[in-house]
């Protein structure tokens, strides 16, 4: 069985080559014991000329596939465009800076193959998060369930697993989000098709010192991408999602072009379009704000 690992990637400087490295390591020795295979596929929208040569080096290794987008388009929006250059049986979505054990990864990828499930979600434990961004975490987690009902503590993990099957009806065929609530959107809709979902406890490292997001300003985009998607999930048949190509996918193996990146828009008629229109201009004033 194969499974793909897909790390979306900004910032990171030279020290992803050494983390992918070893986590690539760990995968192999994992691999020989159980028989699955694993494949990495790393995809950036920042041209960030240390990030990118250290994944140039991961991809001419042959360690893992880099993929370079040529526009922003954020996290989510850089998963999306990744998953059609996946093998995997199962799908693994990761954070850069691998705050889980590989160890942990392939003992959750063994539970969802033996239960059947279609998205195993990251639960979050012994976090060493600010006491600011706990309060907002609350927050947020507690809006979502009152939107939707999802019955989870933690929304925003960056480590979920899908089923292959999940994962091209979700990610590249509802999601819209292309920010920070993109883990969120995932969850919802699997709720919404009646994927088979559950949580797991996770012990969470994190190797950045902090983000650079700011808090207030990230809850406030998420907030704005929440009330949108509320309206999608409300409105369907008002509302179209359509794929708009925006740019290039690159491979750094060879630097050459493989594919077009896209992004996610929403076309609305009917008695939802004004609503549309104003929390549009909401999430714009929000989000790019100087």
């Amino acid at each position: 069985m194969m499974v793909s690992v897909v790390i979306p990637v900004a910032k990171e400087g030279g020290a992803i080559y050494d983390r992918v490295y070893s986590l690539c390591r760990a995968f192999n020795n994992l691999a020989g014991v159980y028989g699955f295979l694993y494949e990495v596929i790393l995809v950036s929208d920042v041209f960030h000329l240390p990030t990118v040569k250290a994944m140039m080096r991961l991809a001419k290794e042959g360690i893992a596939r880099c993929l370079l987008l040529t526009r922003r388009i954020g996290k989510g929006g850089s998963i999306k465009n990744a998953i059609p250059y996946t093998r995997g049986n199962y799908v693994v979505l990761l954070d850069a800076d691998i705050p889980v054990e590989p160890s942990i990864i392939h003992q959750a990828v063994l539970l969802a193959t033996k239960l059947g499930i279609d998205l195993l979600i990251a639960n979050r434990v012994h976090r060493t998060h600010s006491l600011l961004r706990r309060v907002l975490s609350i927050a947020y987690n507690t809006l979502v369930n009152l939107f939707f009902r999802t019955g989870l503590r933690d929304h925003q993990a960056g480590f979920k697993i899908l089923s292959r099957r999940a994962a091209e009806v979700i990610l590249t065929g509802r999601t819209r989000i292309d920010g920070l609530a993109y883990d969120t959107e995932v969850i919802v809709w699997a709720k919404k098709h009646g994927f088979k979902y559950r949580a797991v406890n996770v012990v969470w490292r994190e190797q950045r010192e902090g983000s650079t997001i700011p808090p207030l300003r990230a809850l406030l985009t998420m907030l704005a991408d929440l009330a949108l998607l509320r309206l999608i999930t409300l409105a369907r048949k008002y509302v179209a999602l359509q794929k708009r190509v925006i740019g290039k996918v690159i491979d750094l193996s060879n630097i050459h072009t493989v594919g077009r990146e896209f992004m996610t828009v929403m076309r609305a008629s009917g008695p939802k379009k004004h609503l549309l229109d104003i929390l549009r201009k909401l999430y714009i004033a929000v989000a790019f704000k100087r």
